[in-house]
């Protein structure tokens, strides 16, 4: 589980290999928007920086969304931007755990 307070997770209850020893990543999107006081040039730099690890972005006036981002990449994004822009992520695994 993730704790964005502290920008650590703790590891999950199951395998991260699926049987034939393939990484089964957690992947999913992640939404960053302005703090009420901030100006929308962290979300230029943001946008630049997804941009240049491939990823797919779609950007609003203050609100971009990086799509399909690794668990990795999203803790380097809220590590790198997390004191100028509200980062909220929603990571999954597929297929989904059944316990």
């Amino acid at each position: 589980m993730y704790d964005c307070l502290q920008d650590s997770y703790t590891d999950f209850s199951f395998a991260i290999f699926d049987a034939v020893g393939r990484p089964r990543p957690l992947c999913g999107s992640l939404s960053a928007t302005t703090l009420p006081s901030g100006d929308a040039a962290a979300l230029d730099d943001l946008a630049d920086f997804a941009l240049a690890q491939g990823y797919v972005i779609d950007r609003g006036a203050e609100q971009l969304t990086v799509s399909d981002i690794s668990l990795i990449d999203a803790l380097a994004i809220n590590s790198r931007f997390g004191d100028s822009l509200i980062i909220s992520c929603d990571l999954r695994r597929d297929p989904p755990v059944r316990f």
